[in-house]
């Protein structure tokens, strides 16, 4: 006879962020899930919408099972919620078909606010259940995304729309308080709980590796898409400060495609610092510890960062990192070490100086707490069995 502390509730997680086995977008919530999965009572399932149109098919990736369901939207963001009822029914029907019984469901999170309405719909059919719904950047109702995001009206449907959402949610779980401080400041949606769960780091895939750094150099490493927002160039801008005053035996390698390549790369041309930056495309996800490693710094210094796991991947790796201030990779700095970690927005002079005083000093990064997920998830999954 099964005992029944060997039952597990079931936790179903809804995620546009997933791994694929070609595609490694997403690992933060793979990380979060095999967390719980290991730390809590709970049997996981995963849930990622695709387009109807899409004939992609339920998929496993390192032991986890991912099951796709088809939700009907119209592009660029356009008047969402016009489908919903047509994607909750595949959503409903999906779990039926894998064998979920709504009302054995105990916990529902569901990541975006978009995805919320899935976690509503559970919510109204089992009243027992816990909906979550975890917000990963400030933006929390994607108002930037779409054609119309500039158009008045439209912002106002999508506003409303993502306000009736949030107000059926039981907690809201949020990358860092400033991702939260977003929220609140709709006065028209009413909190019913929140918390602060930082995205963690899993220490079996970044760690110290010695011997990594190369003597001759003082490497700085960088990982982040090229959009204006991550401000790549304000690091190059200080590069060539550095170098004009004679060190010559930096290196910035920077990893990741988008937008502002050409504007770095005419940059680095234009300023003959070819010699000292280098740029990769993309490294895969197992390499990057490597990578961490081989640097003595890392800068990233994006000014519209909700949380950033780079940030505290190098710091997993034994790497110190220096940001912007008022991002959420700030709130785990103690105040009396921001002047040394933390610059303003766009200050290249000042990161400059930044880097110039630790490469003298090599003063030792300390944070507020552990960036273990494991650390974190324990106690989420204490806040959540309240």
């Amino acid at each position: 006879m099964t005992s029944l502390k060997t039952i597990k509730s079931k936790y179903i997680t809804i995620t546009p962020f997933f791994p694929t086995p070609t595609n490694f977008r997403g690992p933060f919530v793979y990380d979060q899930i095999k967390a719980i999965q290991e730390l809590g009572n709970y049997e996981v399932i995963v849930m990622k919408p695709k387009p109807w149109y899409s004939s992609e098919k339920d998929y496993e990736f390192d032991g986890i099972s991912v099951f796709l369901f088809k939700t009907f939207e119209l592009p660029s963001n356009i008047l969402p919620g016009l489908f919903d009822s047509l994607s909750i029914l595949f959503f409903k029907q999906k779990l039926k078909n894998i064998g979920i019984n709504i009302n054995s469901i105990q916990v529902v999170h569901s990541h975006v606010t978009a995805l919320g309405i899935f976690a509503n719909a559970t919510k109204k059919v089992n009243p027992n259940a816990n909906s979550i719904l975890q917000h990963h950047g400030f933006d929390v109702l994607s108002l930037e995304n779409g054609k119309l995001r500039n158009v008045n009206w439209h912002r106002k449907w999508i506003r409303n729309y993502g306000i009736k959402i949030c107000n059926a949610i039981d907690l809201h779980v949020g990358v860092s308080k400033k991702t939260l401080d977003n929220l609140f400041g709709f006065s028209k949606i009413k909190v019913k709980g929140s918390y602060v769960l930082y995205n963690g780091v899993n220490f079996e895939k970044f760690y110290f590796i010695p011997n990594s750094k190369d003597s001759n150099y003082f490497t700085i490493s960088c990982v982040g898409n090229f959009w204006t927002l991550k401000d790549q160039i304000t690091l190059l801008k200080a590069t060539k400060i550095l170098v004009d005053s004679g060190f010559d035996t930096i290196k910035v390698k920077l990893v990741g495609t988008g937008e502002t390549v050409p504007l770095c790369k005419q940059y680095v041309i234009k300023n003959k610092l070819d010699d000292y930056i280098e740029f990769i495309d993309q490294l895969p996800h197992n390499q990057l510890v490597h990578f961490y490693n081989s640097s003595d710094l890392f800068v990233l210094p994006s000014y519209w960062e909700a949380f950033g796991c780079v940030y505290t991947e190098a710091f997993a790796c034994g790497v110190p990192f220096i940001a912007v201030e008022g991002q959420g990779i700030a709130e785990l700095i103690p105040e009396i070490d921001h002047s040394k970690w933390l610059i303003k927005k766009e200050d290249y002079k000042g990161l400059a100086l930044k880097i110039q005083e630790f490469k003298i000093q090599k003063y030792k990064q300390v944070l507020n707490e552990s960036v273990d997920i494991n650390y974190f998830i324990s106690k989420f999954l204490i806040h959540i069995g309240k």
